[in-house]
Formats: structure tokens, C-alpha cells, sequence
């Protein structure tokens, strides 16, 4: 592929590789603008479902016109009949990786990450399109130095989505009875399956990622995905409070408000959860940038409070941070102390 020409994108070199599909890196032919082309693999090119799938992310996302969903330039199927998408070309990384390196989140950071998914979110509920396969690994963050924090949010992978009304989109279930969506973010109607999904399992699956953000780990923790399943069905969620120290109870409410079972007494919307979201009494991210792993050291964003134990949770490596600080604060004292008593020896010298 390195190269070729696909659609009005040349091929530079790859970037990634799934088991679905190859993203590589590209530029405009005659612009020369950048740009990520994903190519479906030919073994799926004879899978109607999965060729469908791959278009429902193309025209999801190019259906939505907002800076936290990845824009869709392009997309179609090569000669050889395999399907691809030329897309906005991210630098950043994913909140998988995110939160592999910072653990939990202070609850500012956290509410800033969230406030950005939900308004790239109530953008596509605004006009029908359901996401249905939230979770970290499908969201994006890229440096953008006119945003809180320094980081822009963006909501990638629409394969699943759902635009409502539109019957080539798919449906809850496939054709062999598998539910689509990943089980540590599955709303209880999702997770039981043979019900249509609306934007209010988006909002579940939101309150799960925050959940995370603030706790370190998922509402629902199993060893299979079928118990996990389970445990969004039947299983109380666990109290936010209980995992984390100094939460204000605001925050802990809307959390609970998103994770309730039944959809009709859940948070109604985006809008909603965005508003609730303004009234939780936290000190705003200006002047504060979070650092991403592509640009340079980690600022410390792990709450120093969060052990549930009464130690801090912040991770060990991040102490030798530290350690240059510390021993140029002492040579600083040193020599400011060496200049002082050399400055007294001077006097003692003049004095008759």
C-alpha cells in the first residue's frame, strides 16, 4: 500500500494495525494536508456485516459536525474491491493509555475529560446517531492548546453505532445472536439484548468511564465477560465514595444517576449530564496543562488522597521526578549559605 493512491490520499507509511483493518498515514494529493486512511482487510472485503459496520463509522462520524468526533474526509472501496476510510489524521493518545500512566484521576481533570465527551456526545444525540461501544480505548486525546487543560477530547469508532431510523444500520444484535459492545460499559438493556438501544446506554457507559476516572477501575469487575454482563443487570453499582476519599457529593450523585438500571430514571441526556456537570464545585483546569505521552513528562494528575486505605495511590515511578528537584534545591541552599559566610569572613577583614 505504501505508495499508492487512495481516493485523493497517497499512502505514506503505516501507523497501526488491528484484527479488522490497517491504518496508515497520508497526505492530500495536491494539497498535501494530512490525513489516517483505515483499509479494511480483504478477508472481510466477502462479510457483508462487517463491510456495513465499517461503513456505519464513516457515515456516523462524517454526520456529525463537532470538534470531539474525528471527521470523516473520505471513504469508499479500492479496486481490488476492499473497503477504506480517509479520516482526520490525531497525534495523542487514547484514555487506555491515559490512565495507564496517571492511575486515577483528580476529580477535575476527570470532570473536564468527561464535559467534552458528553458535549461531542450530545452532538451526535442531537441528530439520531448512538454510539452503543463507548469506552476508553475508544476515546481519543489530542494537544489542543485552546482547550481546558490543554487536551482535546475525541470520540472515535462508530462501527457500531446506530443511526435511529435508518434500517441499513445494525441492529442490537447480529445475525448469530452476539450483542454488540464491550461488557465492562454495557447498559443493563444492552447487556440483556432484544431491545432497541437509545442514547441514554451512551450515557450508562459515560458514567462507567467516570467511574474509572475518579476510582481507578470500572464499576463491575469480573473475570468473564458473561458475569460482567450480569453484574450490570442485577448488581447495585458500587458507591463512588467508597473508592474514593473527598469526593463531593455532587459529582457522586450524577454518577449514580448514570449507572441506574432503568433507562426511563437514568440521566435523560447529554444536555442533562452536561448541566448537572456545571454545578459540581471544582476548580476549573485554567492555566493547568495535562500532559499527554507524546509531549513529554507526566504532570501529577493522581489524586493524593485517592488510597482507600489512607496511602496515596500515585504511582512509584513517578517519584524520581522528583529527585532532580530536590538536588538543585539543596545546592541552591548550599551556596547561598557559602556566599553569606564568605561575605561575613570579607567584613571581618575590614573591621578595624
Amino acid at each position: 500500500m505504501i505508495g499508492r493512491v487512495v481516493g485523493k490520499y497517497k499512502i505514506l507509511d503505516q501507523i497501526g494495525e488491528g484484527g479488522m483493518g490497517i491504518v496508515y498515514r497520508a497526505e492530500h494529493v495536491v494539497l498535501g494536508s494530512p490525513a489516517a486512511v483505515k483499509v479494511l482487510l480483504p478477508q472481510f472485503t466477502r462479510e457483508p456485516v462487517v463491510v456495513d459496520r465499517f461503513f456505519t463509522e464513516a457515515k456516523a462520524a462524517s454526520s456529525i459536525k463537532h470538534v470531539g468526533i474525528t471527521e470523516v474526509f473520505d471513504y469508499g472501496r479500492l479496486p481490488n474491491d476492499q473497503a477504506f476510510i480517509a479520516m482526520e489524521l490525531l497525534r495523542g493518545e487514547d484514555l487506555t493509555g491515559f490512565l495507564g500512566r496517571h492511575g486515577r484521576l483528580d476529580p477535575s481533570a476527570a470532570v473536564e475529560i468527561v464535559r467534552q465527551l458528553l458535549a461531542a456526545l450530545n452532538a451526535a444525540h442531537v441528530i439520531g446517531v448512538v454510539h452503543r461501544d463507548l469506552k476508553p480505548d475508544n476515546i481519543f486525546l489530542t494537544r489542543d492548546t485552546g482547550a481546558p487543560g490543554g487536551i482535546r477530547v475525541k470520540v472515535l469508532d462508530f462501527g457500531i453505532a446506530k443511526l435511529i431510523g435508518d434500517q441499513i444500520m445494525p441492529k442490537a444484535k447480529t445475525k448469530g445472536g452476539a450483542i454488540l459492545g464491550t461488557p465492562a460499559y454495557m447498559a443493563p438493556e444492552q447487556c440483556r439484548g432484544g431491545v432497541e438501544i437509545d442514547a441514554r446506554a451512551d450515557l450508562y457507559a459515560v458514567g462507567c468511564i467516570l467511574f474509572e476516572l475518579l476510582a481507578g477501575r470500572p464499576p463491575f469487575v469480573a473475570e468473564g465477560g458473561g458475569e460482567t454482563m450480569a453484574m450490570h443487570i442485577y448488581e447495585v453499582p458500587p458507591k463512588l465514595s467508597d473508592h474514593v476519599r473527598s469526593i463531593p457529593p455532587e459529582l457522586e450523585a450524577l454518577v449514580a444517576k448514570m449507572l441506574t438500571k432503568a433507562p426511563d430514571d437514568r440521566t435523560p441526556s447529554a444536555a442533562w449530564a452536561l448541566a448537572a456537570l456545571e454545578r459540581v464545585p471544582l476548580p476549573t483546569l485554567d492555566g493547568i496543562e495535562l500532559a499527554l505521552a507524546t509531549h513529554g513528562p507526566a504532570q501529577p494528575l493522581v489524586d493524593p488522597e485517592a488510597g482507600a486505605d489512607g496511602e496515596s495511590d500515585e504511582p512509584a515511578d513517578k517519584w524520581p521526578l522528583w529527585i532532580p528537584v530536590l538536588v538543585i534545591l539543596v545546592a541552591i541552599a548550599i551556596a547561598g549559605a557559602a556566599v553569606y559566610f564568605i561575605g561575613l569572613a570579607g567584613d571581618d577583614k575590614l573591621t578595624p
